[in-house]
């Protein structure tokens, strides 16, 4: 980092996890508004429910990936990312893509170039240094920019594609970057956590693991409502179980800083036995869908927001009260989601509500907390 760089903007995790966490509780509190009747969005011709989703997708989830991306390249290439102007351009790409479509339905196009372009950012430092392993994460990033691309025209009655199958699409995208990270850093993770640690790590299994993952999602795709669908995805998340339990999370209750991410990729497993009972007709889609959604990627996102930027500016990786809570909360967000839906009337809500009221007290600890850490230079002096 030079002395004339901005510490926001001496690494990528710094203000798109900032940005994220942010946006995330005004997206929450809006749908919570839309639900009682008002809505500060305007006249937006995209309905609320899509607004919602596409927001906790594009606008929360993915951006805290754009961060971890421009965080984790330069650390497996050796490579800089954007850093200073440069990045700076990048944050306010993503900003005028989060007003621009509220304002316009042709300013989307702002929106949809920002995928695109920290796809493009990574792809070449990693292309540079062959790291072909890698290139599933700029490859994943620029078919979300497409699907991105494809919602606004269907949102917008621009084509006849059913919105909501385009974001659900997207969802699974980012599920299937969290299994392929998750499934290499949470074992590991934990190993380092707990020296001596019991694990049981088949190379084997994993690859089946991702194999059916994507099996399952491709089939709910082109056949929502299939006995073969329905079957894949309750084995899939039989054998992410399997998985799972071999990486021994029983062990890591001591540490919430990693228990926090075993608890959150166990909605993964689940997700796909609940996406197999969609399949089947016993529950709706959409509960899966937030089983991934909540339990799954804010659970994993919340554990590694914290813990990543932890790391990267030269703190021990201890998770305190703060911490602490806020997984907890992120976890009670996704449990009440769920009981809002198993009823009906004042309960449901209530639950929302409740849910509601978690999550953003969860992003807003985590805002309290690191705003001044990630506004300020590394503790130990080092660049990033």
């Amino acid at each position: 980092m030079s002395k004339k760089t901005m510490p926001l903007f001496a690494l990528g995790f710094r203000p798109f996890y900032l940005l994220a966490a942010l946006w995330s509780v005004i997206a929450v509190v809006e749908w919570l508004c839309e639900l009682s009747g008002y809505s500060f969005r305007g006249n937006s011709e995209i309905p609320g429910i899509q607004w919602h989703a596409h927001e906790m997708i594009f606008g929360f989830a993915a951006t805290v990936v754009a961060g971890f991306a421009l965080t984790a390249v330069r650390a497996w290439t050796g490579l800089d990312t954007p850093t200073g102007k440069s990045l700076m351009l990048l944050v306010l790409l993503w900003i005028a893509g989060r007003v621009g479509p509220l304002l316009s339905p042709y300013l989307a196009v702002v929106d949809v170039l920002f995928l695109p372009a920290i796809a493009i950012a990574i792809g070449r430092l990693i292309l540079h240094q062959r790291m072909y392993r890698n290139l599933f994460l700029p490859f994943i990033l620029s078919v979300l920019g497409v699907l991105n691309a494809v919602f606004y025209l269907s949102a917008n009655n621009r084509i006849q594609i059913d919105a909501n199958k385009v974001l659900i699409i997207s969802l699974f995208l980012i599920v299937m970057i969290e299994i392929m990270i998750g499934g290499r850093v949470i074992p590991s993770f934990t190993a380092n956590a707990f020296f001596g640690i019991k694990q049981i790590r088949n190379k084997n299994l994993a690859t089946l693991v991702l194999a059916c993952c994507g099996a399952s999602f491709l089939l709910w795709i082109f056949f929502p409502t299939n006995y073969l669908t329905a079957i894949v995805c309750l084995f899939t998340g039989l054998i992410q179980l399997k998985m799972l339990w071999g990486w021994n999370p029983l062990a890591t209750v001591s540490k919430p800083i990693v228990l926090v991410l075993h608890a959150a990729y166990l909605w993964i497993p689940l997700g796909f036995i609940l996406l197999g009972l969609s399949a089947l007709g016993f529950v709706t889609i959409y509960i899966p869908v937030h089983a991934f959604g909540i339990g799954a990627t804010a659970g994993l996102i919340i554990g590694m927001i914290t813990r990543t930027a932890m790391g990267h500016t030269g703190r021990p990786l201890i998770a305190g009260v703060i911490e602490t809570l806020a997984y907890t909360l992120v976890q009670a967000t996704a449990i009440f989601w769920m009981l809002a839906h198993a009823f009906s009337g004042t309960w449901f809500h209530s639950a929302l509500g409740w849910a509601g009221i978690c999550w953003c007290t969860a992003f807003i600890l985590y805002l309290f907390k690191y705003f001044p850490w990630l506004t300020k230079p590394r503790l130990d002096g080092q660049p990033g």
